[in-house]
């Protein structure tokens, strides 16, 4: 099977698979009891809404791994959808039963921990910047501690960012297409298969027909933050460690905000608020204009970097400032008050 043939096969198979799910997004959510009903509070949507969206970007994401092991028997890529589905499966299960945030996290790191100590690629044991000849040697045990808490952080960090349509799936249209470009070859299929299902997924979560839900948040960061890290340690990469940090640095930045902020207001970290990024933009531009200055907040940046090599350092600073200057704006009204 030619290159070509094999990429277009793994589009179909990604759109595929995303319509269907999205075209009986409903059916399959009253099925398996995957529904999110508004609340008057933080939930806003005007009707119940399947959770399915993750079903799709978990299935695609799957079966594009499996189609690239087909091709190059190479076992990360099996290891990579163990991980995508065991992750979904967790997701999943916090949609129905809403766990605990403590059990979550816990199952999490033993399936992250337990999928990056058999699999070493998946570890960053060595940290190479940009720009500078220092590299940071961490070694398997602090490397391995190191990656978990980086996975678990992109995880939490990706949950809080999908509180509006687009975000999440916007994210991961930007990340993927930010990866193909460093990836090599072998994960192109499964590069492609994703994208094609974030794409057509998309369609249906912007007219509201569907959310992605925990399981699709877990999946997917789970899938990026995995196979970043994968595309860093290859033979020959030309990613840095602040490219790597660069693609996820904006909700990570959100993240460390709302979790600081919670912890000095006497609150839980993981106690559920409409401070996020997303909700400020919303409520000063609105939706989806404030999704658009969202994903160029991201883009910008990451794209800036692919195109002059080598200074990832300098636009994670840019990101930085973007990121507060927004947030400086957005948080408050034209009349000066904070904005509710």
């Amino acid at each position: 099977m030619s290159a070509l043939t094999l990429l277009i096969g793994a589009a179909l198979l990604g759109a595929g698979i995303a319509w269907m799910v999205g075209a009986n997004a409903m059916a399959i959510g009253n099925a398996l009891g995957l529904l999110d009903h508004p609340d008057g509070g933080r939930k806003l949507h005007a009707r119940a809404t399947p959770l399915v969206g993750g079903i799709a970007v978990a299935a695609a994401a799957t079966a594009g791994a499996l189609l690239a092991y087909s091709q190059v028997a190479d076992a990360h890529l099996a290891w990579l959808a163990v991980a995508v589905a065991a992750m979904f499966s967790i997701g999943v299960i916090d949609d129905r039963r809403h766990l605990p945030p403590t059990l979550r996290l816990g199952v999490a790191l033993c399936v992250l921990g337990s999928v990056v100590a058999v699999t070493p690629e998946f570890q960053l044991s060595v940290l190479e910047f940009s720009g500078t000849p220092t590299v940071l040697q961490l070694g398997s045990f602090i490397g391995l501690g190191f990656t978990l808490l980086c996975l678990v952080g992109l995880l939490n960090a990706v949950n809080m960012a999908d509180g509006k349509n687009g975000i999440v799936i916007g994210l991961g249209l930007i990340w993927t297409v930010v990866l193909w470009f460093y990836a090599p070859p072998a994960l192109l299929p499964l590069l492609m298969a994703v994208f094609a299902a974030l794409a057509v997924i998309g369609g249906f979560n912007m007219a509201g027909r569907l959310f992605l839900g925990d399981g699709g948040s877990y999946a997917l960061s789970a899938l990026f933050g995995l196979l970043a890290i994968f595309v860093y340690n290859g033979r020959g990469s030309s990613m840095f460690a602040d490219d790597v940090a660069l693609l996820f640095a904006v909700p990570v930045f959100d993240t460390i905000r709302l979790m600081v902020a919670r912890a000095a207001g006497g609150r839980s970290p993981f106690h559920a608020d409409r401070d996020h990024l997303h909700h400020h933009l919303f409520a000063r531009i609105g939706w989806p204009r404030g999704l658009w200055i969202y994903m160029a907040m991201v883009a910008g940046p990451n794209f800036a970097a692919l195109i002059a090599p080598g200074t990832g350092l300098a636009w994670l600073v840019v990101s930085f400032v973007a990121y507060a200057a927004v947030m400086a704006v957005t948080r408050f009204s034209a009349e000066g008050r904070p904005v509710e």
